[in-house]
This record gives structure tokens, C-alpha cells and sequence, in this order.
């Protein structure tokens, strides 16, 4: 076990970071370097510790919250859970701080950007191996000009393997969703209702399946927040059409494992340099 700690921090009733999906890509990641992880609701004195707060539960007093992380010398914190970008990282002060942002905006370019990961509950819900049978499967809500288009077009595939659902996790048990997943060689993963980012693009990559990445935001304006997020050229598709589904399935179906292969080793090296890089900032002089 490392002597460096992970401390999940909040005040009164308010959730911590860990009892929150968005939570799954940390977990998975401190628990790879051995960092013990502690919810608490007062920081000790310390030189060094990861700090993790759950932005959209602590929305209003931050300035409160950067007063609390002052007991440890050296901080590197992430602000995770905050979907709608309503936690202001900018009131956040501390002499020796590195800040992760969770679903970064353009407003916050000058933090370290973090992708979403996978949610908790796939480590809870992972199916067995399953043969890859299904070429397109999509399950999930109908909310939004994106998703609408979306739904347009799998209907339009009379297909058995489109499940709408009226809202967020409002359709079948989890354990059914992610088998029906990994039996499936594209996903697509359309724009979240506040975000680009969702829990079904990361869900596809841990179940060897290929995401289709949304280039338009739920109302419907350009913004590719891939790149953005990644800060580098990123290996899988992406469409502003999602009429195009059709013969995007088509072409990545006629190249599948190889590209899938492909994508999924690409995202296993991010969350290792992602790891590697976090080390690398809590000891660093």
C-alpha cells in the first residue's frame, strides 16, 4: 500500500465522490497504484494527498471547500460528478495544487482535462465472454435532438437490439444492458443530455465493443469534444449525422476486430498514462 492517500472529501449530508458512478475511472485507478482511499470530512495535516470532490454536490461553496483542503501541503484534486459544470473550479486556492476537471467545459481549459471512464456498476454488472453476434445495439433515453435523430434511424432498421428508454437507467437491469453489449460490435454513443460525454462510449471500449463518438452537443452544436478532451487525435469514429449510422456501421463491421482491437488498446495506454501522470504530479519536488 503506498503512503500516499486518496481523500474523498465533503461536508455535512452531502455525497462523496465514491457514491457516484462518474466515480469509476479514480477507483480504478488508485486501485491499480495501491492509494488507500478515505471519505472523510476533514483533511489531516499531510504533505502530500489526492483530494477528490463531487463538483455538482458541493456547487456554491467552493471557497468554503478550498478553505477545508489547506491542512495538506500538496494537493492534486479532482472535481468529478459535475455534468453541467455548475462547480466553480476557478475559486478553488491553494499554494501547491494540481485540479483535474471531470466533464471539462472550454471555460476550463487551463485544468487538466479528465476523461469519464466507465461507471462503477460495470465492475458490478461485467458479463462473461460473450461471441460477438450483434453488428448495432443501441438501449437508452429518447431526450434530445441527438438522440431523436438517433432513434429516427433505428427504427427506421426495424431492428430487435434498439431499447428507448423514457430516462436514465429507466430500462432493463443492468446485467441484461452489458451482456447485450458485449454480445455487439458497434455502439453508438450519442451527446448526454448536459455533456458529450457519457457512461455508454466508455461501457462499449470495456466490452470490446466500437463507440461512435457524437460531434454535436444535445442542442445540436458542433463541438468536438473528443479531441478536446483527449488533447489528441483519437482513433475511433465520430459523426455530426447520425443518418450516416447505416454505412458507418456497415464500414466498421467490415474491418471488425482489427479496429476495435485498435481503439481499445488506445484506451487502455490512456488510463496508464493517465495513472502515470497523476503519480508522476502528487511526487513531483
Amino acid at each position: 500500500m503506498s503512503d500516499i492517500k486518496a481523500y474523498l472529501l465533503s461536508v455535512g449530508n452531502r455525497a462523496f465522490a465514491s457514491h457516484k458512478d462518474d466515480f469509476g475511472l479514480l477507483k480504478e485507478t488508485f486501485a491499480k497504484k495501491k492509494i488507500e482511499v478515505i471519505e472523510t470530512l476533514s483533511l489531516p495535516e499531510s504533505d502530500r494527498a489526492f483530494v477528490v470532490l463531487s463538483g455538482s454536490d458541493l456547487t456554491g461553496i467552493e471557497e468554503f471547500m478550498s478553505q477545508k483542503l489547506q491542512p495538506i501541503k500538496k494537493i492534486v484534486l479532482f472535481i468529478t460528478s459535475d455534468e453541467c459544470g455548475t462547480f466553480n473550479v476557478d475559486k478553488i486556492s491553494h499554494p501547491n495544487i494540481k485540479i483535474w476537471k471531470q466533464y471539462p467545459y472550454p471555460k476550463h481549459n487551463k485544468y487538466f482535462k479528465m476523461a469519464l471512464g466507465a461507471p462503477i456498476r460495470l465492475r458490478q454488472n461485467t458479463p462473461e465472454y460473450a461471441e460477438k453476434e450483434i453488428d448495432l445495439f443501441f438501449a437508452g433515453q429518447i431526450t434530445h435532438q441527438r438522440r431523436q435523430e438517433l432513434g429516427e434511424v433505428m427504427r427506421s432498421l426495424n431492428t430487435e437490439n434498439y431499447w428507448p428508454t423514457a430516462g436514465f437507467m429507466q430500462g432493463g437491469s443492468a446485467k441484461d444492458y452489458y451482456q447485450k453489449v458485449a454480445e455487439t460490435r458497434v455502439v453508438p454513443a450519442p451527446a448526454g443530455t448536459a455533456t458529450i460525454d457519457s457512461f455508454r462510449f466508455y461501457e462499449a471500449l470495456e466490452l470490446l465493443a466500437m463507440p461512435i463518438g457524437d460531434t454535436k452537443n444535445s442542442s445540436g452544436e458542433d463541438f468536438d469534444y473528443w479531441n478536446y478532451v483527449f488533447e489528441q487525435h483519437v482513433p475511433f469514429p465520430k459523426t455530426n449525422d447520425w443518418y450516416r449510422l447505416p454505412d458507418m456501421v456497415n464500414n466498421i463491421v467490415s474491418e471488425y476486430p482489427a479496429n476495435m482491437h485498435m481503439v481499445v488498446a488506445w484506451w487502455i495506454r490512456y488510463k496508464r498514462d493517465f495513472a502515470n501522470k497523476i503519480m508522476e504530479q502528487i511526487n513531483e519536488h
